[in-house]
């Protein structure tokens, strides 16, 4: 028996559901249930408001489309085809002299299924097998590795710069490793963004290298901040823009801009968190996967660890020199990534980069402000031993190489490093002014052992390597004079400032320092082929000689004054320490920003 709708005026008459569960448009635009009256013309809904009731449209049932070929075979075609291609590589790096190929494949990208080749698995013969009718080497072609720019160098030119960069310049931040012998070309074709950098870092031409520099950082924010690519040649050119940004343009400061760039560039890649545990997601997520894929695709290649740990490198300390926003967060992946490379890589500046990381944590870990907060001084003594003791291990013997543990950034940082600890200390309450602090002492005098040690590095540096050092370097050198101008007025009875004059004297090593960028400046000036002004040097020039005009009047205020009177009205200096004149940038937004945090 069929049901009587309520609303019905004739109860007498009988209703049907809509034909074919179609139900009509009006009832089908509300998703109401559809009842055709018992003449069909009708439905009860539509009758019940008095609306036109029109029947929807008929949609056939789809015919499922016959595949061919079933899923479970396709992929194991696809799969025969990238073990195969796995075989060809290994094959190849096999027959390398230099034993010290990377396999292209380890590339851990599960977000894309082209694979992304690896600058160290570019051999001579470059491998042209086969995956999916794309070649390796056309796989990584991008539209920019066809643009030509109007600096750019010629062929031959670019090989030396390459070669320059590859030899003497990435020796200052081995984020990245480029064999012997792959050609400007091939590295062009693999990643156009980070040859662009490369060359434009090598460049002797001021101009040249300024206008190259420009292009690159319109491609940075245009491919990375408009167009949200990601990409790990974007990575490693940001790495290498930034890494020698004080050798481009500075009319408005673009680093804290640029880390969080890099940051952003490591996230979006997903080179900051470990790669899924089950098999890859182009693979049949079935009992029956294949493990030889399952761990081909959990693994990071080389030159993705190199770059995620220059990029915590880089980061890091334009975090600790502004402190304008956070750099790349260390994690226990890292840690993996650096395992990785200390017990698989056979490349020598690996040695070079892991110890630069490792010193880079302990430097971060002295910056960290919560020690004021929580403790109301620096670190306690126990932790600040053990800090010295891990940074004594870095540079064991055992651990580096002669030539990587003389080279002058690891000596510089070292120094550094080890001169961050010891200042520490020296922000710990003093005793009385009329009780000498022997501990005290101890402390002023490792101070100033450090900032000696780091000065005759930096001088006793080949002047021709002044101009592949990384922008870090610099940040370094202001802070060691900052040390240096602080334990010199520095106002303690446990302490002899005549003899911090006598060792290191504060303005002779200021003129020094001018002395040298002024000698860089002209010395590139001279060698520039198209004899343009370099003003790359201008910064330090700025730098420097205002500290030492306003040193220089401290300290000759210092001299004239009482040496009783001073104890007396300068007693809260031992406690606080620091400058007790800041140098004024404020008429150079770059130097100002750059270097009035020192002041604080």
């Amino acid at each position: 028996m069929e049901p009587v709708p309520l609303s019905a005026p004739e109860p007498q008459a009988t209703s049907t559901t809509a034909l074919g569960g179609r139900a009509c448009t009006n009832c089908a635009r509300v998703k109401c249930k559809c009842i055709y009256r018992a003449g069909g013309a009708t439905c009860e809904r539509c009758f019940r408001l008095k609306k036109e009731c029109t029947p929807s449209a008929s949609v056939g049932r789809r015919a499922a489309k016959r595949r061919g070929v079933s899923r479970t075979a396709r992929l194991e075609e696809k799969l025969d085809e990238l073990v195969s291609c796995l075989k060809a590589r290994q094959e190849n790096a096999m027959k390398d002299p230099d034993g010290e190929l990377e396999d292209a494949g380890d590339q851990g990208d599960y977000e894309s299924e082209t694979e992304e080749p690896s600058v160290a698995a570019l051999t001579p013969a470059t491998a042209t097998n086969s995956l999916g009718g794309t070649t390796l080497l056309s796989a990584a072609i991008t539209p920019d590795s066809t643009i030509s720019f109007p600096d750019e160098p010629s062929p031959s030119e670019a090989e030396e710069l390459l070669k320059k960069f590859r030899e003497e310049i990435i020796g200052f931040f081995p984020f990245v490793y480029i064999p012997p012998h792959v050609t400007s070309q091939q590295l062009r074709e693999l990643y156009p963004f980070l040859w662009l950098n490369i060359i434009c870092t090598s460049l002797t031409s001021p101009r040249r290298r300024t206008a190259l520099g420009d292009q690159a950082r319109s491609i940075v924010i245009q491919k990375v901040a408009v167009e949200r690519e990601k990409s790990l040649d974007l990575l490693l050119g940001l790495l290498t823009l930034v890494g020698w940004s004080h050798l481009q343009r500075r009319d408005r400061p673009f680093w804290t801009l640029f880390s969080q760039l890099i940051v952003t560039l490591v996230c979006d890649l997903g080179l900051h968190r470990p790669l899924p545990d089950g098999p890859s997601i182009f693979c049949a997520a079935s009992k029956d996967s294949d493990p030889r894929m399952t761990s081909f695709f959990r693994r990071r290649t080389h030159e993705e660890q190199r770059a995620v740990l220059g990029a915590f490198v880089v980061t890091s300390m334009i975090s600790n020199i502004f402190k304008h926003a956070p750099g790349l967060r260390w994690s226990s992946l890292f840690d993996g990534y650096l395992s990785n490379l200390a017990q698989d890589s056979t490349v020598s500046q690996d040695e070079s980069l892991i110890a630069q990381v490792r010193m880079q944590l302990i430097v971060n870990q002295m910056y960290d402000d919560s020690w004021q907060t929580s403790t109301g001084g620096g670190p306690p003594d126990l932790y600040l031993s053990a800090l010295r003791s891990q940074l004594h291990d870095i540079t064991r013997h055992e651990k580096l190489g002669t030539v990587v543990r003389n080279h002058p950034m690891i000596m510089e940082l070292y120094h550094f490093t080890e001169l961050l600890i010891n200042e520490a200390a020296i922000s710990k309450p003093a005793t009385p002014w009329h009780e000498p602090d022997l501990r005290r002492f101890e402390v002023y005098q490792n101070c100033l052992v450090s900032i000696k040690a780091f000065l005759d590095t930096f001088f006793s540096t080949p002047i021709t390597m002044y101009g592949s050092m990384a922008f870090t370097s610099y940040p370094q050198l202001v802070r060691v004079m900052r040390c240096l101008h602080r334990i010199t007025t520095i106002q303690d009875p446990a302490w002899d400032r005549d003899a911090v004059r006598r060792s290191v004297d504060l303005i002779p090593t200021c003129d020094k320092i001018i002395a040298t960028f002024e000698y860089l400046k002209a010395a590139s000036t001279l060698v520039s082929p198209d004899a343009g002004e370099d003003e790359s040097h201008n910064w330090g020039l700025g730098v420097f000689r205002k500290m030492r005009a306003t040193w220089q009047n401290e300290l000759v205020n210092m001299d004239a004054t009482n040496a009783a009177t001073r104890e007396t009205s300068l007693i809260d200096g031992a406690q606080s320490g620091g400058f007790t004149a800041p140098v004024d940038f404020s008429g150079d937004p770059w130097l100002s920003d750059v270097l009035n945090d020192f002041w604080e």
